[in-house]
């Protein structure tokens, strides 16, 4: 009798945890718990985003771009990760390979409207505004550089874009952006 009732307690334990977890994924909750900005990897980047680009005085209702953007291992790199993504432009769209890391909840992405512009530095980001000194000689077409913030246990980043022109920095191609991690 006794191990029909434990055996009975744990089935409904068990149902309330499925329950709960299924409600939980539902409204979009993970189940784990949200991770600090520092403890953020590489490979807590790897998935689906969504991103806004607006003019740096302007407000993300008025973005001028909207695009999405699949984040994956880097094939060379472990604790980089490298993607795609698609943006709206004005009259068209425009795909681009980006590439890049988070360390100490700062993302640095580096952006390659042809996919061969590819990062060389290994700390993933440029302390230099002369994109024309990588170890490649290619310049990337844009710098991506964020601080992460969890928000509801989901990752949000907001940052600035910076456009480069023949491998210098452009000071008027600078855009914020948020990024916001599908569940």
């Amino acid at each position: 009798m006794k191990d029909r009732f434990h055996g009975a307690r744990a089935l409904v334990f068990v149902g309330l945890l499925v329950c709960t977890g299924a409600r939980a994924q539902l409204q979009g909750q993970p189940l784990t718990p949200c991770l600090a900005p520092t403890e953020v990897n590489a490979s807590d980047l790897y998935g689906l985003w969504h991103f806004s680009l607006w003019s740096t005085d302007g407000q993300e209702a008025q973005a001028v771009s909207r695009g999405a953007m699949l984040l994956e291992a880097h094939p060379e790199y472990p604790d980089r990760v490298r993607g795609r993504m698609l943006r709206s432009r004005v009259h068209d769209e425009v795909g681009a390979q980006v590439s890049g890391n988070v360390i100490g909840g700062q993302l640095h992405l580096d952006e390659s409207d042809d996919g061969l512009n590819k990062i060389a530095s290994p700390t993933g980001f440029h302390a230099s505004s002369d994109l024309s000194t990588q170890s490649d000689g290619i310049p990337v077409n844009a710098v991506w550089t964020g601080v992460l913030s969890p928000t509801e246990c989901r990752i949000n980043i907001r940052g600035i874009r910076l456009a480069t022109a023949d491998g210098r920095f452009s000071e008027g191609e600078a855009l914020r952006f948020r990024l916001h991690k599908v569940p």
